[in-house]
């Protein structure tokens, strides 16, 4: 077993659980997007970034395994930043229409981080600069 702190929470997991599951077993939410347990486990959307104590950058909680005595931050301002700009990210090149996604995952994520939908879809519909 491995014991680690998230959020102030001591939390003991088995050996090769990762940070997410971690954190779900202690009812704190992590946000995914590409997650999908057994299936799709490669932290492709960054949205579950969290920030581990010592470490110098954020890591995917979707595909990081505990470690012993591991601090972990889930809700940090660089961990929502981090959040807010990689949904900007998948936002301006999905393709997606905001009129259209009632009940879509992304979409919902954008009231969380206060993105702005229209910022997105006017960069996306402007004219590409003359070379």
């Amino acid at each position: 077993m491995v014991t680690l702190t998230i959020d102030n929470r001591t939390v003991t997991v088995p050996e090769g659980t990762t940070i997410l599951e971690a954190a779900r077993s202690a009812r704190l939410d992590i946000p995914t997007l590409c997650y999908l347990k057994d299936i799709n486990e490669i932290g492709a959307c960054r949205i579950c970034m969290v920030e581990v104590e010592g470490e110098q950058r954020l890591v995917a909680a979707c595909d990081t395994q505990v470690a012993e005595g591991i601090v972990v931050h889930t809700n940090s301002p660089r961990v929502r930043e981090a959040r807010r700009v990689n949904l900007r990210l998948l936002l301006a090149h999905c393709g997606m229409d905001p009129a259209l996604a009632d009940g879509c995952a992304h979409m919902a994520a954008t009231k969380v981080y206060a993105v702005a939908l229209d910022e997105i879809t006017a960069k996306r519909s402007a004219p590409a600069a003359a070379e």
